[in-house]
């Protein structure tokens, strides 16, 4: 059975309160997709990772990846390989503390690799 894609890291969306997400909150489900953003001139995080979301043709931003999560997924972002991940919402939790509410699973895409060999 060939699989198409490897379980990466689940997390959370840190620094909500400087983006949309509010505005996207209700729109959001479990298994949207979400879409990574590299931010290499972040001034508080040269690695920083921003989440953004498509919700009726607007990309609005959710958030980051967490500080000390981004270094690994950062480098093949720069490098190019944004289509080597997909990441989708995991969790929606508005009991959770404010950075803590709504969760991302990344995974691997083995088959978008595949085809740049």
């Amino acid at each position: 059975m060939k699989r198409d894609r490897a379980y990466y890291l689940d997390t959370y969306i840190a620094g909500r309160l400087y983006a949309d997400a509010d505005k996207a909150w209700p729109s959001l489900r479990i298994g949207t997709p979400v879409r990574l953003v590299r931010e290499p001139d972040n001034p508080k995080d040269p690695e920083a990772i921003a989440v953004y979301v498509n919700i009726e043709e607007q990309l609005l931003k959710l958030g980051y990846l967490p500080y000390r999560r981004t270094s690994p997924i950062a480098l093949f972002l720069d490098m190019g390989w944004e289509a080597a991940f997909g990441a989708t919402i995991s969790r929606l939790d508005p009991s959770a503390t404010y950075d803590r509410q709504i969760g991302i699973i990344i995974r691997i895409l083995r088959n978008n690799l595949d085809g740049e060999r």
